[in-house]
C-alpha cells in the first residue's frame, strides 16, 4: 500500500509580508550547473529532509538551525546537495555536489522541500538588510532552484520563521492561524532566468475562516501524474452572514489552484427524512484530526464532530470516512473509532484505524476491536514500554516508535497478538534528532539528523534487518578534522 506524508495545521500567531520584495536581495543566484535532475522519473518522499527522483537523491546535508547570515554561495552545511545512487540503492557520497548553497531552515516540524519537475522548491531565513541596514531576524524566503543548480528564483516572501506551507506543482501554499490559507503562485515565473523580486508570480486566498486543515504530500508522483486527492485541501470553515450564529460548520475540500472546491458535510448532512431543526444530535460541528492517503484517489479522513444543546457543546466521539475522487463523500460509510479522541493517535487507513495512545500505552483501535479500548483491557496492547512514546511510521507490519526522550528509535510488532514487549528490536540507539523536521521515511529507507555524528545526515534501510547507520553527504572541513581528531583519540585510549 502506498504511504503518504500527511501535514497537520496547527495554529500560529504570526505577521505576513505579503510581497516578494521585502527585503534587499542577497546577490543574483550565480552557480555553476551540476547537469539537470531527471525529470520524467518520479519523485519519492516530497516535504522532509531528503528526496529521491531516479538515480538522484536531494537532501539536507546536515543541521545548523537558525542563521544570522545567509549569503547566496555560502552555504555548505545545512544547504541541499545532490548525488547519485548506487544500483544496490545506496548513497553515493562520491558524487554529492552541492545545487542549492542556502541554508535551509524553518521551525515547521513538517517543512522541509519539495522536487517537481525540473525544480527544486524550499524555505530559507531571508537576512537581507532593511533601509536602516538591520539585518532580518524573522523573514523566510519560498524559493526554487533548477536541478541543475543554474537557475534560482524567490518567489516569495513572509514575515515568519515558522509559517506552515505545502509546495504544489503551481502554487506555494501557507498559513499563519489555522483560519486563512495564502498562496504564492509561481505558473507564471520565467523557467529561464532568474529571479530576486518574484516577477512574474501572483498571491493571493485560498482558504478562509477555517477551523481546521489537513494537507500532505503524495509519496510516490510520477512525473506525468494526472488528479491525485492529494492535491486537495481538507478544511472545516466556520459559517459566515446569516448562518454565523448557529452551531455547526463545513466540512470541505479545495484543490491546490483553487478549482474543485466541494462542501462535503454540512448542517443537513446527517438529516434523515422527517429529521427537522429540533434534531440537534444529528446537526455537527467537525474538526480534522488527520488524514491517511488510502491511493491516488482515495483518503481517510479523521474528525471528531461535536453536538450543540442545552447551552453547550458536547463531543460524540471520533470517526474515519473516505473521501474519494469520483465517489466523493457520503456519511453512510463513517466508522466511530472512540467515544472520545484519544490523547494521540497514528492513522491506519480505514480498514487498518489508528494506534491509539491512552496513558502511555498504545493500542489498535477499528472496527473489529470493539470500540475504544479502556485501560484495563490489554487485549489489544501493542506498545507498553513504560514512558510516554511517539509512534513514526508503520511499515511492513512493524510499528517504529521514538521513546520518551526523542533520541532513540524502535520496532515491535504492530499485531497485539504477537506481544508487546518480546519483540521489541532497538533500530537506533541514541543520537536521533527530533526536534527540528520530522523523521523522514522514504520507502523502506528511514533518514534522520544524527546526533552522535556533528549532526549530519543517516540513513537506515529499514528491509535489511541490521539497521546499519550510513551517514549521507559530505562533512565540512572543520567537521571532518574533528571527527578524524576524536577518532584518533579513541584509538589511543584503546
Amino acid at each position: 500500500m502506498k504511504r503518504k506524508k500527511v501535514i497537520a495545521i496547527v495554529a500560529l500567531a504570526l505577521v505576513l509580508a505579503l510581497a516578494a520584495g521585502v527585503l534587499a536581495a542577497c546577490n543574483s543566484y550565480e552557480w555553476n550547473s551540476i547537469g539537470m535532475g531527471d525529470s520524467s522519473a518520479s519523485v519519492v518522499s516530497n516535504g522532509g529532509y531528503y528526496v529521491e527522483q531516479g538515480k538522484y537523491v536531494y537532501f539536507i546535508n546536515g543541521y545548523v538551525g537558525s542563521v544570522t547570515s545567509n549569503e547566496w554561495g555560502a552555504a555548505y552545511k545545512q544547504s541541499i546537495m545532490r548525488a547519485e545512487l548506487n544500483e544496490d540503492g545506496t548513497v553515493n557520497n562520491d558524487t554529492a555536489q552541492v545545487v542549492v548553497p542556502l541554508s535551509i531552515y524553518n521551525t515547521y516540524a513538517s517543512g522541509g522541500f519539495a522536487v517537481y519537475g525540473d525544480w527544486i522548491y524550499y524555505a530559507t531565513p531571508n537576512t537581507g538588510e532593511d533601509t536602516s541596514g538591520t539585518a532580518s531576524t524573522t523573514h523566510t524566503d519560498f524559493m526554487r532552484t533548477r536541478t541543475d543548480g543554474a537557475v534560482t528564483q524567490r518567489i516569495g516572501t513572509v514575515n515568519s520563521r515558522s509559517s506552515q506551507y505545502l509546495f504544489t506543482p503551481t502554487r506555494i501554499l501557507y498559513t499563519t492561524d489555522s483560519a486563512t490559507v495564502y498562496y504564492f503562485d509561481f505558473s507564471g515565473m520565467s523557467t529561464s532566468d532568474s529571479v530576486d523580486d518574484g516577477k512574474g508570480a501572483t498571491q493571493g486566498t485560498l482558504i478562509e475562516n477555517a477551523t481546521s486543515i489537513q494537507w500532505g504530500y503524495d509519496a510516490d508522483r510520477a512525473a506525468d501524474a494526472g488528479a491525485q486527492v492529494s492535491d486537495y485541501i481538507f478544511y472545516t470553515e466556520t459559517p459566515t452572514g446569516d448562518d454565523s450564529y448557529r452551531h455547526y460548520n463545513n466540512l470541505c475540500a479545495v484543490r491546490y489552484d483553487g478549482t474543485d472546491r466541494r462542501v462535503l458535510a454540512t448542517y443537513d448532512t446527517s438529516l434523515g427524512e422527517g429529521d427537522g431543526a429540533a434534531n440537534y444530535d444529528k446537526v455537527f460541528t467537525y474538526a480534522l484530526s488527520d488524514i491517511y492517503y488510502e491511493s491516488d484517489s482515495t483518503v481517510t479522513l479523521y474528525y471528531t464532530k461535536s453536538i450543540y444543546e442545552n447551552g453547550s457543546s458536547t463531543s460524540t466521539g471520533l470517526y474515519a470516512n473516505t473521501f474519494d475522487l469520483t465517489e466523493g463523500f457520503s456519511v453512510e460509510n463513517e466508522v466511530k473509532l472512540a467515544e472520545s479522541a484519544p490523547s494521540a493517535f497514528f492513522p491506519l487507513g480505514m480498514d487498518g484505524g489508528i494506534l491509539a495512545t491512552v496513558n502511555d500505552k498504545v493500542y489498535l483501535v477499528n472496527d473489529t476491536t470493539d470500540g475504544y479500548i479502556d485501560d484495563g483491557d490489554n487485549a489489544n496492547l501493542v506498545i507498553n514500554a513504560g514512558e510516554a512514546v511517539t509512534v513514526q511510521a508503520v511499515i511492513g507490519g512493524y510499528v517504529y516508535y521514538l521513546d520518551k526522550a526523542g533520541t532513540a528509535l524502535y520496532r515491535i510488532n504492530l499485531d497485539p497478538a504477537e506481544g508487546d514487549s518480546v519483540n521489541v528490536k532497538t533500530v537506533i540507539a541514541s543520537g536521533v534528532k527530533s526536534d527540528w523536521l520530522a523523521l523522514d521515511f522514504a520507502g523502506d529507507r528511514l533518514v534522520f539528523i544524527n546526533t552522535d555524528d556533528y549532526n549530519y545526515l543517516h540513513y537506515v534501510d529499514l528491509g535489511s534487518g541490521s539497521f546499519e547507520s550510513k551517514m549521507m553527504g559530505k562533512m565540512t572541513a572543520e567537521d571532518a578534522e574533528a571527527k578524524a581528531e576524536a577518532e584518533k583519540e579513541e584509538e589511543t585510549a584503546a
